[in-house]
């Protein structure tokens, strides 16, 4: 663990430590702590510099000022730290605002998405991002990126999940710095005039117009998609089974433009730029054009997480060999890391960036002790074992965080690899040079024809990979406990690998016990009994839960809900392994509490008393009736009643003083 001693790297895990730390602990005293710090650390210097023998002060307050550092840049992020941020002028009523679409998502099935710049809100200046959802119905004209938007509109926040254990959506776009939403129609939005015409709203026109000429290409549509995402970064036309073909196949970094495309461009323009050098200055212009084109392309994918890291640390090899200083890989990607997350802290909690960098990270640490346990002779073998090697070293460093987020591993990843990876060289120059020709409507029917036979071909044996099932290990799941446990014994064995101290075994075994408890733990905090009413739409499900068996009762007899949300993750992230499926009965108990079920049938017996009444199929019923009959501590409604009934209820358990759960507003409802 050598690199340790490259000061960069001690900076950059002081900097994660501050970051991290800002997640939890929120306060306006650290921005008064940190020029303390700053003017601490200069007195100490002018002390240090007259000093023959050093001493640590100076060193401990340098991190603790890096950790301060990274607090209060992740702080002044937030909302309530920034006087300007939209949020702190929101009403309870509609307000107008002025937008500036900024990036376009992709749309679900009912809704064109996009987040926009809030520019405006009643011509008071302000600041801060925004999900816009419009329904495809009331679209005239969609919004592109630079387009300024005339907003009438009250912005809501984004939803938490409904059900326990399910992707967070909210938490994802707050990541992204967006805290409300609007849904707006026809009648609620203008598309302004005065399109702002920065660079990056360029660049993107640009690249919608090169997505244009592909559409009217001789390329089949998944052939198309998978062109758009390997060169130009846009994903949105890849149908939803190949991208989930490509998951499960180990190959969806190939999808994603980062590291492995940006090392492949890098190699080739050094290639083409190479004559530059015999010019006076060559070197110089050759560096700079290098790195200009490298940002260029950055830009035109989108400047994701993994890409700005990518271009950051092969900027920093320019540099070097400009500067004609030698430079560890180590050195240079713990640099890129440390400046990305000065300049927007908030990527630490990506999930690109993390694996992108762990990917790397674990490629110049383990590949070169992979490598020599084999000494190839040839070029075919030596090119063979390298891959293996890189895939395995990179595998190791992202498989617990591919565990941690996607619940699966995909066993063939070393097979997809060693076939795709050294073709990936080739498709993406061809690419270039396709989107290039395309650009600029000289593209030979030929050239097409072969490039579409080519990603036939990749696709076909992606597909095929993908369906060797038993190789697919999913619904797989790792605590946040787990995954620090499995980080833990990976670094500690790889320490080991490299010398056997006795310190170092201990440590090992050391990690291992944690690991273990880390299941314990996980084991102790799944072992709870619950009582769940999921939300569904237009369903009724109703879980009863203890240890790892899962009990769900249903009111549809004939479909099974085993592999659908939201029961799937819900087993998975429980490690449930006895699991059934039985009719919900009218009437039963848990933990002697009596819950009864009243259906679109509306009846329910009349010589009993309940704890708690279960709503489901909107009944037409006399709610207040029920409840005087009754006399429930509590009314819930399902997701299978129609919205209007849920209000009428709801005025009406208000009225009474009950309390009311509706899941489609408060979530799902449990009893522990």
């Amino acid at each position: 663990m050598g690199f340790i001693k490259f000061a960069i790297v001690r900076f950059s895990l002081f900097l994660i430590l501050g970051i991290i730390s800002g997640n939890f602990i929120k306060s306006a005293y650290w921005f008064y702590i940190l020029p303390v710090i700053v003017l601490i650390i200069g007195i100490l210097w002018w002390y240090s510099k007259r000093q023959l023998f050093q001493k640590v002060y100076f060193g401990i307050a340098t991190y603790l000022c890096l950790f301060t550092l990274g607090l209060v840049n992740y702080q002044i992020r937030l909302p309530q730290f920034q006087p300007n941020h939209y949020t702190n002028y929101l009403l309870e009523l509609e307000q107008p605002f002025i937008l500036e679409v900024r990036e376009i998502l992709k749309p679900d099935p009912f809704n064109y998405k996009c987040i926009a710049e809030v520019h405006t809100i009643s011509e008071r200046d302000t600041h801060g991002r925004i999900l816009i959802q419009i329904p495809l119905d009331s679209i005239v004209n969609s919004p592109v990126k630079g387009d300024r938007l005339f907003v009438f509109s009250n912005p809501s926040e984004i939803p938490s999940p409904l059900n326990p254990h399910q992707f967070d959506y909210a938490r994802f776009m707050r990541i992204n710095d967006v805290y409300h939403q609007m849904k707006l129609t026809k009648a609620k939005y203008r598309i302004l005039a005065d399109k702002s015409h920065t660079l990056t709203n360029v660049v993107d026109e640009f690249r919608r117009n090169l997505l244009n000429k592909l559409e009217s290409s001789p390329f089949g549509n998944e052939e198309k998609g998978i062109i758009e995402a390997l060169v130009l970064g846009y994903r949105h036309s890849i149908d939803r089974e190949l991208y989930e073909a490509y998951a499960a196949a180990g190959a969806i970094h190939i999808l994603a433009v980062s590291g492995l495309h940006v090392g492949i461009i890098y190699f080739l323009l050094q290639l083409i730029l190479r004559p530059l050098q015999f010019f006076p200055h060559g070197k110089m212009i050759r560096v700079v054009l290098l790195l200009l084109l490298l940002w260029a392309y950055a830009t035109l994918t989108g400047l994701s997480p993994s890409v700005s890291r990518a271009v950051t640390m092969f900027s920093f090899f320019g540099m070097a060999q400009l500067l004609n200083r030698p430079t560890s890989s180590i050195n240079t990607l713990f640099l890129s890391l440390f400046f990305l997350l000065l300049w927007n802290p908030k990527w630490l909690f990506h999930v690109g960036f993390q694996m992108s960098y762990l990917a790397v990270f674990f490629i110049l640490w383990i590949q070169p002790k992979l490598y020599r346990l084999y000494h190839p002779k040839y070029f075919i073998d030596k090119s063979a074992w390298t891959i293996i090697t890189v895939s395995l070293a990179a595998q190791i460093g992202v498989a617990p965080l591919s565990i941690y987020y996607f619940n699966q591993f995909p066993g063939l990843f070393l097979l997809s690899n060693v076939v795709i990876l050294p073709f990936a060289g080739v498709m993406v120059s061809l690419g270039l040079l396709i989107i290039s020709l395309i650009s600029m409507d000289i593209l030979p029917d030929w050239m097409a024809e072969a490039f579409n036979a080519m990603i036939s071909v990749l696709n076909d044996f992606v597909k095929w990979v993908s369906l060797q099932d038993q190789f697919l290990f999913s619904e797989i799941h790792l605590s946040g406990y787990q995954l620090f446990g499995s980080y833990l014994v990976i670094n500690t064995l790889v320490l080991l690998w490299g010398q056997r101290f006795t310190s170092r075994i201990v440590l090992c075994l050391f990690s291992i016990l944690v690991f273990a408890c880390t299941f314990l733990i996980d084991k102790l905090d799944s072992s709870k009994s619950q009582f769940i009413v999921f939300h569904k739409n237009r369903s009724s499900l109703i879980g009863i839960q203890q240890g790892n068996r899962l009990m769900v009762m249903k009111r549809n007899h004939s479909k099974e809900y085993v592999n659908e949300y939201p029961i799937k993750t819900f087993r998975t992230v429980l490690s449930i392994s006895d699991y059934s499926e039985v009719n919900l009965p009218r009437v039963f108990k848990y933990d002697s509490k009596t819950i009864m079920v009243v259906d679109s049938s509306g009846v329910y017996p009349v010589t009993k008393e309940a704890d708690i009444i279960l709503l489901c199929d909107s009944p037409e019923i006399h709610l207040e009736r029920l409840i005087d009959c009754l006399k429930p501590q509590v009314i819930v409604a399902d997701g299978s009643n129609y919205r209007s009934f849920v209000e009428r209820w709801r005025a009406t358990c208000e009225l009474k003083k009950l309390p009311f759960h509706h899941t489609g507003d408060r979530g799902a409802f449990t009893l522990e």
